[in-house]
């Protein structure tokens, strides 16, 4: 009885921290020529809802891509490639519960459960080749939203999410 009590409690702590974790898939075309890419320029997605947001998010790709040896230029400057990104919030209910039960009455257990609701973000962000006119790279990335952040905390946030985005962006170097 005990073990499956312990059980409970590590099931719920390791599904507490999944909950947490940020999820980032990647997809590429590996046929594409990334070693040419020199240049690259903004293209209208869906953006972040809010402006300050938005400029963190665009502010962390173009450094992450400047990383990359990635020159950034103006769209009518038939640049490499085209980079969007499309920025998207779900709400969801994380459930987290507990179970307690003492050692010298084992009959006598408690325990609590407690719903709440929490903001999901998701984050994708394409690189399009200008001149074949398809996407080469598509990052993804989804994180529970802590809509208590301060902005230094929001920006750190981004960075690392950008960070993480292109973590295994071929540059062909």
């Amino acid at each position: 009885m005990r073990n499956r009590i312990v059980a409970i409690i590590i099931a719920a702590l390791l599904l507490a921290a999944a909950a947490q974790a940020q999820t980032v898939t990647y997809d590429m075309d590996r046929t594409a020529p990334f070693a040419s890419y020199k240049t690259f320029a903004w293209i209208r997605g869906t953006e972040v809802g809010d402006d300050w947001n938005h400029r963190r998010v665009v502010s962390a790709v173009n450094r992450q891509l400047a990383l990359r040896g990635m020159l950034q230029v103006d769209p009518s400057q038939d640049p490499d490639v085209r980079v969007r990104s499309h920025a998207a919030f779900d709400r969801s209910v994380q459930i987290s519960g507990s179970v307690s039960a003492p050692l010298v009455f084992p009959a006598g257990r408690a325990g609590m459960a407690r719903a709440e609701e929490i903001l999901v973000g998701t984050l994708a962000l394409d690189v399009i080749d200008a001149r074949r006119q398809r996407i080469v790279s598509r990052g993804v990335a989804a994180k529970d939203v802590d809509v208590t952040a301060d902005p230094a905390r929001r920006e750190k946030n981004i960075n690392r999410t950008a960070e993480k985005l292109f973590k295994k962006y071929p540059t062909g170097k």
